[in-house]
């Protein structure tokens, strides 16, 4: 049966173009081991293992104050480089009101965002001009945690991949479990895409109230990897043609969001999705909706590329109002 035709912008087709140039998973399934012990695990009961950032010195940027720091990644079966985690913090540089609460958000990396740039040209008028931190966390097996012999973002093997999450997920956790330990008294997780959907997970599986500002995400990764346009830039023919095509959709969909609770404060979760979106369809972003009552859904009309380079304000909005309603 073929997929149903949905309407796709232009602009995600042109993505999709110049991506898919960019084969992933060429070098096929890589640690079925692994893959087993990832896929029936990820319930993420335990506590975060405790993380100690060592930050360098800020440097003022205007009204922001920027500094880069380093942990131990709490997984410990990636790679070498990526066993050290980069993240990179935008603070105000002048102190809040007084009476205002510490905030700060976790930003993850959507797929193929290496460094800070496109997070930072989203985020960075957010800390200026509502005195919120916003703290970047570079993907394991990204910019200087790529694993030797990589190319670029182009993950290599499905296990590897699993592996980019799962350390996702952990690092997201361990952060904001330390945040809390230092006083911070809001606390939110965002992204866009892969990040977003990593976030809503870190959402769903931290025990206290956080705030989720959640874009361009549905329910499971599945759909996105088997059906969307990212899958032209997937090599089927190395993960065995069309029974691959079907596996790799269960492998990932051990993650859906119908598999783990409910955000502690579903009502300080807010979603901003495109109906033109050619990655992430619009009915998958409905049923993560409709399984967090008291989620607000906001649409865009315009595909996926469109509303991270065209409605960076509509994002900040958001995550401002996510925030907020924590109280």
């Amino acid at each position: 049966m073929s997929a149903p035709a949905r309407p796709t912008h232009w602009l995600d087709h042109a993505v999709a173009l110049l991506s898919g140039r960019r084969r992933v998973f060429t070098a096929g399934w890589g640690d079925e081991k692994l893959i087993a012990r990832l896929s029936d695990t990820a319930r993420f009961e335990e506590a975060p293992r405790p993380i100690a950032v060592r930050w360098e010195p800020p440097r003022r940027e205007g009204h922001v104050l920027v500094s880069d720091g380093a942990f131990d990644a709490p997984v410990t079966e990636l790679p070498g480089p990526a066993r050290r985690a980069l993240v990179r913090r935008l603070s105000p540089a002048l102190h809040p009101r007084e009476g205002r609460p510490r905030r700060v958000y976790v930003v993850l990396a959507s797929s193929g965002d290496e460094g800070w740039s496109t997070r930072d040209r989203v985020w960075r008028p957010l800390v200026e001009r509502e005195s919120i931190e916003a703290v970047f966390l570079e993907n394991a097996m990204y910019g200087a945690r790529r694993p030797e012999g990589q190319r670029g973002t182009s993950i290599r093997t499905v296990s590897e991949h699993l592996l980019m999450n799962l350390s996702m997920v952990e690092e997201a956790r361990a952060l904001l479990d330390l945040f809390a330990r230092e006083g911070r008294a809001q606390l939110g997780v965002a992204g866009y895409s892969m990040g977003g959907s990593m976030a809503a997970l870190v959402a769903a599986v931290t025990p206290r109230p956080v705030a989720a500002a959640i874009f361009a995400t549905g329910l499971g990764a599945g759909p996105v990897f088997t059906e969307g346009l990212l899958a032209r830039g997937i090599d089927f023919a190395a993960l065995g043609g069309e029974p691959g095509r079907k596996r790799l959709g269960e492998i990932f969909g051990v993650a859906d969001l119908d598999r783990h609770p409910v955000p502690r404060r579903p009502d300080a979760v807010v979603m901003v999705a495109a109906r033109r979106d050619g990655y992430v369809f619009p009915e998958q972003v409905e049923a993560l909706h409709g399984r967090w009552p008291g989620s607000e859904l906001r649409w865009l009309d315009t595909g996926h590329a469109g509303g991270l380079v065209m409605h960076a304000e509509a994002l900040r909005r958001a995550a401002l109002d996510a925030l907020d309603r924590l109280g």
